[in-house]
């Protein structure tokens, strides 16, 4: 009697330490959480930026007369900027908390994209701003926003992390709209300043919805690792023992350069076949569709069954997409053209469930922010690998046809991969 009575105080005790670090919170809180994250991530680095600059990319060449490779360039190592800042990022979140990350880190972005309007003739210039933009901005995605739900949420983080991510897709549908509507009232100069402070605005706003009235995420902010070292799960040096992070890592490579490398080149790659081009950017919208059904349906589906077999099961419905443009033709071929849009951007928004989910299940939160970044490292690299290999692909056969096998081959792979990660271990 007396062995278990020992047994109960050292559990309760253990469940006192654990509410302590990651409270619950209520119904309205929730909903509150996650309206604030899907805010940010609207109002973040990959909206604001990466999704408005082919609507900059003709005013800015013309300005400078600079070719389009050259501006188009900034996109490429913005991107790359982004992948080594997300490491750094994940780091900091585990040592000052999310809260002090996602302000410092939307308020340089917000500085950095400002100081374009001041951009001279000077190409490798602006494509330095470009990278160091990305680098900065990589706090308002994904590592930046998911640790406060990986720590806010667990018997439905799946659900969460869908309708989140949700706001990431809206986001990079009306900031085109707003950026394309403040280029022709103000000039691509002026334009850049006022994305800049309207990005600010959103992302106070949204951390507001976040953390006002948490205590609990404010202290976090305040600890940092010594709040984080109370946490369950693998510091990172115990993670890289375990084969489940390279196994991740090749998971998230190939599913980047796969389903990114399509979605980039997708208008070339339909237009070349005589597709018209508004039945081609009508498939670039039908893929945002899929990347909210990706979402949604990932992050219930992660909540109900095991995160490997979801995630294979996509990837594979993913494999389809680069498979129906391979095989469409003649009349077929503008329906195949659809279908694949939809299943590029399904696999798309299941990578961006899966990959928190997954880290928060193997890994659990000691380290969560650290890994995170890490993992979404790879996703960035992925996202300018795959791009220029579509791309020397075409440049030496002329069509895209060893590219998209690739790709089916790639997400095939990653079904298979994924798969090999055995059971959980931090089960809700």
């Amino acid at each position: 009697m007396a062995t278990d009575t020992a047994a109960t105080d050292v559990l309760r005790e253990h469940e006192r330490e654990r509410a302590s670090v990651v409270p619950l919170v209520t119904t309205f809180q929730r909903v509150r959480i996650v309206m604030g994250v899907a805010l940010g991530l609207g109002a973040g680095f990959a909206p604001v930026y990466v999704g408005t600059i082919a609507l900059f990319l003709k005013p800015i060449s013309e300005t400078f007369g600079w070719a389009r490779a050259q501006t188009s360039a900034a996109s490429v190592l913005s991107m790359l900027g982004l992948a080594f800042g997300s490491m750094i990022i994940g780091r900091l979140v585990d040592r000052i908390g999310s809260l002090r990350v996602i302000a410092a880190s939307a308020l340089l972005m917000a500085c950095l994209i400002a100081l374009l309007s001041r951009s001279a003739n000077a190409p490798w210039t602006f494509s330095a701003l470009s990278f160091a933009i990305g680098m900065a901005g990589a706090g308002t995605t994904p590592p930046g926003y998911f640790a406060v739900l990986a720590r806010r949420f667990d018997g439905r983080l799946g659900l969460a992390l869908g309708i989140a991510g949700v706001g990431m897709g809206l986001g990079t549908v009306s900031m085109p709209l707003v950026a394309g509507a403040l280029i022709a009232a103000q000039g691509w100069r002026t334009a850049y300043v006022s994305l800049a402070l309207l990005s600010v605005t959103l992302t106070v706003i949204a951390c507001g919805l976040i953390f006002y009235g948490d205590s609990k995420a404010v202290e976090h902010s305040r600890s940092g690792s010594a709040t984080s070292a109370q946490l369950e799960g693998h510091t990172l040096r115990a993670a890289f023992g375990e084969s489940a992070i390279w196994l991740l890592f090749a998971v998230v490579l190939l599913v980047a350069m796969a389903s990114i490398g399509v979605s980039i080149h997708l208008v070339s790659l339909l237009t070349d076949r005589g597709i018209g081009a508004g039945d081609a950017a009508r498939v670039v919208a039908v893929s945002g569709l899929g990347i909210i059904l990706g979402r949604l349906g990932m992050g219930y589906l992660l909540d109900h069954f095991q995160a490997r077999r979801v995630a294979a099961a996509a990837f594979l419905m993913g494999a389809l997409g680069p498979l129906l443009l391979l095989v469409g033709t003649g009349a077929s071929e503008l329906g195949a053209a659809y279908a694949a849009g939809v299943l590029t951007g399904l696999v798309l928004g299941a990578e961006g469930d899966f990959l928190p989910f997954l880290v928060r299940r193997y890994f659990g939160l000691r380290a969560f922010g650290t890994i995170y970044g890490l993992l979404f490292f790879a996703h960035g690299i992925g996202g300018v690998i795959g791009p220029i290999l579509y791309g020397r692909c075409f440049d030496s056969l002329g069509v895209y046809t060893s590219a998209l096998w690739g790709s089916v081959i790639a997400l095939g792979l990653a079904a298979v991969l994924i798969l090999l990660l055995g059971r959980y271990r931090y089960p809700k």
